[in-house]
């Protein structure tokens, strides 16, 4: 005779609250090495292109929440742009990627701030895709390369200002603001769902 399970399985929908973020950026930027850096604290020196998109995950805890951080890693390649269209939607944060090595990448800034626009919300006569822009912040990547930069933090952070992103230079390579600004980011995503969370249910400690 099988023996009745005595305790109770809990609920992990009301566990975890679950977060979107996606990168974006140049082709070879440093998105894919970023983030396995965050979720693996680990480094590969060796380019492979992203193919389409990747995706990965950690639990992390931010502000008393257990997130179920989903992340997907978008190619920054143009025949990859519908892929891009559709994982943006619904995203809560972005990654917005350049590389400190190539000037290029403060150029092509505003062009990825159009992209993620009108991918979220959707063009002039269009149907919204969502109520509003998700958060983003943007990641100086190869910021140890400091014989190699091109860009400098003047520049970067001008560019920042123009679209009124948080600024944070970063290495994959040795980690330098990698955590600081993943948490940056949760954290403003858990602020402005907190209370949605918690009218669901989502458990907080």
């Amino acid at each position: 005779m099988s023996k009745q399970l005595q305790t109770p399985i809990p609920d992990f929908s009301t566990c975890l609250a679950w977060v979107k973020l996606v990168s974006a950026g140049f082709p070879g930027s440093g998105k894919t090495s970023l983030i396995k850096h965050f979720c693996d604290s680990r480094f590969s020196a060796g380019y492979q292109p992203t193919v389409g998109a990747d995706y990965g995950f950690k639990v992390f805890r931010v502000d008393g929440f257990d997130l179920r951080v989903n992340m997907w890693d978008l190619s920054g390649y143009p025949e990859y742009l519908e892929v891009r269209n559709e994982l943006y939607s619904g995203c809560d944060g972005v990654l917005l990627t350049i590389d400190l090595t190539e000037a290029k990448s403060v150029a092509n800034i505003d062009a990825w701030m159009r992209e993620i626009a009108q991918c979220c919300l959707g063009s002039p006569g269009q149907q919204q895709q969502q109520s509003s822009m998700p958060d983003i912040v943007l990641l100086a990547n190869k910021a140890d390369l400091k014989d190699k930069r091109q860009v400098t933090p003047a520049d970067a952070a001008k560019a920042a200002a123009k679209h009124k992103l948080h600024l944070y230079e970063t290495s994959a390579a040795t980690g330098e603001g990698v955590d600081k600004a993943f948490r940056d980011l949760l954290q403003r995503i858990v602020q402005r769902n907190r209370a949605a969370w918690a009218a669901r249910g989502v458990k907080m400690e």
